[in-house]
């Protein structure tokens, strides 16, 4: 399996700070003890790039979140994580992502959405980096899409519908940061409920 087999604490930290943004801090805490992290209660991974937990350890965390809400309660939860998590990471800490400095350049409506890709990439880069390499980013009819396959967002999991929303709310919130406006952000593939890969399809806005 080609998972990082630890991944960088500030990674469990920025979950976790999330999480309790979006559910409050009694729902993080049905979370982290249904999930086997009750240790984290009020004592979260430390904010730095060593790597002490792993792959599996994630894994569990969103198993958790999809177990302790449900299908379709953890599908919004889950990308008004990823939004936050963006917005999060963007505010404390953009080095994680590569990003730090980074700022969308002057552009005119006809160029925005190539910056988006030009800076997409740069993050898409990173997350190769922390995860592994399970990412294909690449352009399609719609836009652009990105394919993650195996998936750490749904390992294990067996849904009717896509689950994978904190991937999918992170590119919501990267695309309306670099373009200045909102796109369309979709799951069309999802490992979860039967596909071969899991693929999130951001949309090209009108001009």
């Amino acid at each position: 399996m080609p998972f990082r087999e630890k991944l960088p604490n500030q990674m469990f930290y920025l979950g976790l700070v999330t999480l309790e943004d979006v559910l409050g801090n009694n729902g993080l805490k049905s979370i982290l003890n249904y999930s086997g992290f009750s240790h984290f209660i009020d004592n979260p991974p430390p904010n730095n790039l060593e790597k002490e937990h792993t792959s599996d350890d994630f894994i569990r965390m969103i198993t958790g979140i999809v177990n302790v809400l449900g299908e379709k309660g953890a599908r919004m939860i889950l990308f008004q994580a990823g939004i936050r998590s963006f917005e999060i990471m963007l505010d404390k800490f953009p080095a994680l992502f590569n990003i730090e400095g980074i700022e969308p350049k002057e552009r005119n409506p006809e160029r925005m959405f190539e910056e988006f890709k030009r800076i997409y990439q740069i993050i898409v880069d990173a997350l190769v980096g922390m995860y592994g390499d399970i990412y294909k980013f690449y352009e399609c009819d719609e836009g652009v899409a990105l394919e993650i396959a195996p998936c750490l967002w749904c390992q294990g999991l067996k849904t009717e519908g896509p689950i994978c929303m904190t991937p999918a709310g992170f590119e919501f919130a990267a695309a309306k940061w670099i373009l200045g406006q909102e796109i369309k952000v979709e799951e069309t593939h999802c490992i979860a409920k039967g596909d071969d890969m899991c693929r999130m399809v951001m949309h090209r806005p009108e001009v």
